[in-house]
């Protein structure tokens, strides 16, 4: 059964993007609708390199970054490590972090995260995660959505939601680009701290497509 979060999140995703993209067609799953366009810049011209580009977004209400990035790698490489909460979570911004794996069973994947983090009082919160192939197949996929927000704990945290696009490159099929919409209204965090635990996820994520150890904090 799912979660009264979720019904929540899919009737506002929903209600914000109508289950459309910008000027696609493409019909999303409730639960799986992108937060928004991605302007990060594209990698122009040359080889493709394993880098993430960032832009901080014109929001009032939380912070905004949107990132962008490839990996050497098909999709479906990409999509499986995706599937590590290990890979996906908020990297050194946390003290401890633990996933519980197949809360939700109408999605492909999904799992709830819960994070603790000791600074003088210890604070602690949850975030549901879901994933969907959206065009192609879970084993070949050629588009695959993940979304993610913080459901419970601390008040400190206002709003954290994201989300995460794989795609296939038309002129590299060895290629996938990775896009990442963040939002966050937190006590005492800025956009310089969604855009380092961004790097980050990029960074561990390099990391499992090569079967790679995952980066160490500093």
């Amino acid at each position: 059964m799912r979660s009264p979060a979720f019904f929540a999140f899919a009737t506002l995703a929903g209600a914000a993007l109508g289950g459309c993209f910008g000027n696609s067609t493409t019909d999303f799953p409730p639960g799986l609708e992108p937060l928004e366009d991605d302007n990060a810049p594209q990698q122009q011209g040359g080889a493709y390199t394993e880098t993430l580009t960032m832009e901080i977004q014109p929001f009032t209400t939380f912070n905004s970054v949107h990132g962008r990035g490839y990996l050497l790698v098909p999709p479906a490489t990409a999509w499986a490590m995706s599937k590590n909460p290990d890979v996906m979570d908020q990297g050194c911004a946390v003290t401890r972090h633990s996933a519980t794996v197949g809360i939700e069973p109408d999605y492909e994947y999904g799992f709830q995260m819960h994070y603790e983090v000791d600074n003088i009082i210890t604070v602690a919160w949850d975030e549901l995660w879901r994933y969907g192939t959206i065009d192609g197949t879970p084993e070949a996929p050629e588009r695959a959505m993940i979304r993610y927000q913080k459901v419970a704990g601390t008040d400190f945290i206002k709003i954290l939601e994201g989300s995460v696009q794989y795609y296939g490159v038309a002129d590299s099929p060895d290629v996938t680009m990775v896009e990442y919409i963040e939002h966050v209204n937190a006590r005492s965090s800025g956009a310089s701290d969604t855009m380092k635990s961004m790097q980050q996820r990029f960074d561990a994520t390099v990391a499992a497509v090569h079967g790679l150890p995952l980066p160490a904090c500093p």
